[in-house]
């Protein structure tokens, strides 16, 4: 486990373990990692919210939360952004598959991946704001590791949508029960213990999350990728923190 942990650790973000070197993974190791993706997202998450908790005793809770916002960017290399950016372009660019995807692949920006952008960090920005004002520290530990584990969710026996392959579709086609069950469990044990009740209902939201995702995946280009599960983590995350901040009254704040 520990050593799905500094798997997961280095794929999803730019912090590593102690020792840990950098090579080329194993489909199959990656696939056994995604089990753990839900601790990176709580690893992450404790993060922002520590560094929301120093920010709010001098900055106002806008400007907090747009640092706590650029924070998470910062640690996870923007990939997720990316993913966001990406399928944007691609589903407002084209309407055939095999077109999304080659517009995915380009490396520029366009004008949908910008709004995109501009929305999903507003959003966040804006939830986050008021998460600080309530001192909602545990949603913002609790958001990210959910949200991650939707990512999970998305790549249990789906195909890859790229005939060429990829990156992505090594490990989704190793992805398995075990990866799902202990993602699930993490996840869970953590939104209950921080969040209670209210913790409970957002584990509800974010499995439920996964079948629309999948749905759009599979309708728009035929399966999912990289940038898919970038965009799957991203609208989770910003739906989900609003969802905490409807339900003020509830959780360890």
């Amino acid at each position: 486990m520990w050593k799905d942990v500094g798997m997961a650790l280095g794929f999803l973000s730019r912090l590593r373990l102690p020792g840990q070197g950098m090579r080329v993974a194993a489909p199959e190791e990656i696939a056994r990692s995604l089990a753990v993706f839900p601790v990176i997202g709580l690893i992450l998450g404790a993060l922002q919210a520590a560094a929301g908790w120093g920010l709010s005793f001098a900055f106002s809770g806008e400007l907090s939360a747009l640092w706590v916002v650029g924070l998470g960017t910062w640690l996870t290399r923007g990939l997720h952004l990316d993913g966001l950016a990406d399928v944007a372009d691609g589903v407002g660019g084209a309407y055939e598959p095999s077109r999304r995807l080659a517009i995915m692949k380009d490396s520029r920006v366009g004008a949908f991946g910008v709004l995109a952008l501009i929305f999903g960090i507003g959003l966040k920005v804006f939830a986050v704001s008021g998460l600080l004002a309530a001192h909602r520290w545990s949603a913002l530990i609790v958001v990210p590791a959910l949200s991650r584990c939707t990512m999970v969710f998305c790549t249990y026996k789906i195909p890859y949508a790229r005939s060429e392959g990829g990156l992505g579709k090594g490990f989704l086609d190793h992805v398995g029960r075990r990866e799902l069950v202990w993602a699930a469990a993490w996840a869970g044990t953590a939104a209950v213990a921080l969040e209670r009740v209210w913790g409970l209902v957002l584990v509800v939201m974010a499995l439920a999350a996964a079948v629309p995702c999948r749905r759009a995946a599979k309708r728009w280009i035929g399966g999912m990728t990289g940038d898919m599960l970038g965009a799957v983590n991203e609208v989770t995350e910003i739906a989900l923190y609003h969802a905490a901040l409807v339900f003020r009254g509830g959780g360890g704040g």
